[in-house]
């Protein structure tokens, strides 16, 4: 009996790997994306700065320019992400590599930042100096800003599996979107940077220094929230169709000139104005329809389970 030789072995095929290049990719709108993420990143970089800068126990007031350039760096961030969706439909460059890019942008940027900066300003004011206005608590902190971090994960999540590409998609969103609750947790922020400064005389008129002492005292409750607002299925519909489509009664355009007046006279308290009756605007939304809702009836929405859904949908194309 002869042993068969290596040659005479049948050989099997080897498995191919099923490898996917991306070979083009949307410049113009990445480009916009990837602004959003450096102003988020250069915001975190702010904060950094500060807390290297400075000795520990150091006044808030040393360290107050770099919180509100943080503030304001967030919010210039979302312009950018309000922009690369439109530029990518405007230039025909919409790709699931853009919506890719731009759910990360969205996690770092409206995600950790806002916490980031939250968690040093609590922490800043929970010393046993000056600064004290909350008790030490790193393990409640950690854990609020925590839960802000998580939400904001789990909500892009579920919006790139819950929503298409289609605009009707976009009109009303299920929770809070992750750029409103950055936009809640920065407009506090920037309002308490003004509690020394002699330019905002609205804001001093309206509150008093306890006041913006709330602001700190709250920010963990705050951050909790947000965060269980962005993952509930609270309604908010979209800022701008809301603003833009259709046609608004005279009262609704005199509130919107006062609005814009008290900007231009103070932004940090037309900002707190504005987000907070946001979030306030989907939580009343979601408890009326809540109360009032009747029978299901035919025109009612059904929600699908992703999973057991059959032809699975487009990924979203925000960019």
């Amino acid at each position: 009996m002869t042993t068969p030789r290596l040659d005479d072995l049948p050989v099997r095929p080897r498995k191919q790997r099923l490898r996917r290049r991306l070979k083009e990719v949307p410049v113009l709108p990445s480009m916009v994306t990837l602004a959003n993420l450096f102003f988020g990143f250069l915001a975190m970089a702010k904060v950094a700065d500060a807390l290297r800068m400075t000795a520990p126990g150091a006044s808030f007031a040393a360290v107050l320019p770099f919180f509100e350039t943080a503030a304001v760096l967030v919010f210039v961030a979302m312009v950018c992400d309000a922009l690369d969706g439109r530029v990518a439909r405007m230039t025909g460059q919409t790709s699931n590599f853009g919506a890719q890019l731009d759910s990360l942008a969205d996690m770092v940027t409206f995600g950790l930042v806002p916490a980031f900066i939250a968690k040093v300003l609590v922490d800043w004011h929970a010393q046993a100096d000056a600064n004290m206005l909350l008790p030490v608590g790193p393990k409640l902190f950690y854990a609020a800003a925590a839960v802000y971090v998580l939400g904001a994960a789990m909500r892009l999540a579920r919006f790139n599996v819950e929503t298409g590409a289609d605009e009707e998609d976009h009109r009303e969103f299920k929770g809070l979107p992750s750029p409103a609750a950055a936009a809640v947790v920065c407009a506090l922020i920037a309002m308490f940077c003004t509690r020394g400064s002699e330019s905002a005389e609205l804001g001093h008129w309206l509150l008093a220094p306890a006041h913006y002492d709330r602001i700190v005292q709250a920010m963990p409750i705050v951050l909790v929230s947000l965060g269980l607002l962005m993952i509930s299925r609270v309604p908010y519909p979209h800022a701008v169709f809301a603003l833009a489509k259709g046609r608004r009664s005279m009262p609704f355009l005199v509130a919107a000139v006062l609005i814009v007046a008290v900007a231009a006279i103070e932004w940090q308290l037309a900002l707190v104005t504005l987000t907070l009756g946001y979030v306030t605007w989907g939580v009343l939304l979601g408890l009326a329809r809540l109360l009032f809702r009747r029978g299901g009836g035919p025109d009612d929405d059904v929600e699908v389970d992703a999973d057991r859904a059959a032809p699975a949908r487009p990924t979203p194309s925000r960019n």
